[in-house]
């Protein structure tokens, strides 16, 4: 383990390089509407202030954990199947 040299500073590949924002595809459709919009909301987290982020996991987890745990006995099939 080497130690780090508090007057050494960051590396200049951390200054010189300039922060690129790349933009996510938008998610195609499943199918399930339910799946979809939790998947549009997802491309939203953007939108959002941070602190408002782990809500929004949270909410969106427990519609995708509820979606596949309902998986093949709501009798809904998607068009992509």
């Amino acid at each position: 383990m080497s130690e780090m040299n508090p007057e050494a500073g960051p590396p200049d590949e951390l200054h010189d390089d300039p922060v690129d924002h790349v933009v996510p595809e938008p998610a195609e459709s499943t199918g399930h509407a339910v799946i979809d919009e939790a998947l549009e909301r997802l491309d939203r987290l953007d939108d959002l202030e941070i602190t408002s982020h782990p809500e929004e996991f949270d909410a969106i987890h427990r519609v995708l954990r509820e979606s596949l745990a309902n998986a093949g006995r709501d009798g809904d099939i998607p068009e992509s199947a």
